[in-house]
């Protein structure tokens, strides 16, 4: 069974496209020849139709693999959301991530997962939405486009995973269309087939990009859409009925109203209130920054503290050097602050400018800004000045095009009063193309032979 990880909650996030589509079976077990299924419903004048295919012996996706799939999925958004969609883990970690006991059951049972998802196509038209282009799309993909282990033979705890989602996922996540998940409270629902209706249900509730109070669904539907195995009205409520009762005892939901007769039947589903959402003003500063939509929010949503993210931006905004991958670099500065204390970040009253291009942001570095860390660098002694002056070049992305020689004389210049500091920093914090190999070229020839 899951179990509790720890005293602190954890705010995760699900991607809205394979949560609302119920791409994984919610039954814990599915018969041996279960290899396939097709769903067509209608939303406003859209015919959505999912067909999943289980190849190369495979059962369709089921049980666990929801929580397999939740875990990679906010894996990948710890890890910053790659380009390559690819996230890299133990299978030790991917366990504790999905919640599950590190046991030598719950290791053969991932494995079985992950091939399962790699070995399962999906073909969904009309249904995809595509948050880049604000429509609807066809998409054709394998739950899982590839992994590779290790030491794919053992599949033990030490076998380091390298699990690439599909582009579909992977960009759908980057581009913010995410909803959030409490991972705590998703992880101590007592059974896979609690967590599924669970995950399906938040999906719902966010489909329209804010939490909705109540969600109504036509009860033939719903159970299709979880692939229960029946279309006998009664035998679906009773297969809800657990799910049902366990989300209200957790307070997630108020109720669940019925209304209609025999197959007409719907239920309706009213939520509990949403307790917070990230600042809307700071998501804006952050993403406008370069950050993905929804590491910025996962970010926001697990430290509500604004200080914090204040002085992040502020630090982004004075940092001396080429922002090659400004988001990388802003979510760096979030997480570690203590590897930027060096960095004197714009004074608060300084207007922020969010909106303009990252390359641009460091070309409009202030003289106010370059005066205050001259003047800081001036009231230490030589041996402080040093210190600093090689966290910078490491900021600027210098020191790897120094040598060891150049080192030694740079140490030695400035130790012995034989080179300006102010000449050296300004060099550091100006622009100079935004080219580290110039920059290097020129503290070369401010060095005495």
């Amino acid at each position: 069974m899951p179990t509790h990880l720890g005293d602190e909650r954890r705010n995760g996030h699900d991607e809205l496209n394979v949560a609302r589509l119920s791409l994984i079976s919610a039954q814990s077990r599915v018969p041996a020849g279960y290899t396939g299924w097709t769903r067509t419903y209608q939303t406003g004048e859209r015919t959505v139709t999912v067909t999943c295919t289980a190849l190369t012996g495979h059962v369709v996706p089921h049980g666990l693999d929801n929580d397999v799939m939740v875990a990679i999925i906010n894996l990948y958004l710890e890890d910053g959301c790659p380009e390559d969609g690819t996230v890299r883990v133990s299978l030790h970690r991917l366990l504790l991530a999905a919640g599950l006991h590190a046991s030598a059951h719950y290791y053969r049972e991932v494995r079985q997962s992950l091939r399962r998802l790699q070995s399962t196509s999906y073909q969904i038209t009309q249904g995809w939405w595509s948050q880049g282009r604000q429509r609807h799309l066809d998409a054709t993909f394998n739950y899982l486009w590839k992994v590779t282990a290790t030491r794919d033979e053992e599949y033990d705890a030490g076998s380091v995973l390298e699990v690439r989602l599909p582009d579909e996922i992977a960009l759908s996540i980057r581009d913010g269309y995410v909803k959030p998940l409490d991972l705590t409270l998703y992880r101590e629902l007592s059974s896979p087939p609690v967590r599924a209706v669970y995950r399906v249900l938040d999906a719902l509730r966010w489909d329209s990009g804010s939490a909705q109070d109540r969600v109504t669904i036509n009860l033939l539907e719903w159970g299709e859409r979880l692939s229960i195995y029946s279309t006998e009205p009664d035998k679906i409520r009773r297969v809800l009925q657990p799910a049902h009762d366990e989300l209200r005892e957790r307070g997630i939901l108020l109720d669940v109203e019925v209304t209609g007769r025999g197959k007409s039947q719907e239920l309706t589903y009213v939520f509990a209130p949403v307790e917070r959402l990230p600042d809307e003003e700071l998501l804006r500063a952050l993403t406008k920054r370069g950050m993905y939509p929804a590491v910025a929010g996962k970010y926001l949503t697990e430290h509500p503290d604004p200080a914090p993210v204040h002085l992040a931006l502020r630090r982004f905004d004075a940092y001396p050097g080429r922002k090659q991958n400004a988001g990388a670099l802003l979510r760096d500065m979030l997480v570690h602050p203590e590897r930027y204390a060096e960095v004197v970040p714009l004074p608060p009253e300084v207007e922020p400018r969010a909106a303009l291009p990252a390359t641009a942001v460091a070309d409009e570095v202030t003289d106010e800004v370059e005066s205050r860390q001259l003047q800081e660098f001036q009231a230490l002694s030589p041996e402080r000045q040093l210190t600093r002056l090689e966290r910078l070049l490491t900021f600027a992305k210098v020191t790897p095009l120094l040598s060891p020689t150049d080192r030694d004389r740079l140490r030695t210049a400035l130790l012995a009063g034989q080179v300006d500091v102010t000449d050296l920093v300004r060099l550091v914090t100006r622009e100079m193309g935004q080219d580290p190999a110039r920059k290097a070229d020129a503290l070369r020839d401010l060095l005495p032979e």
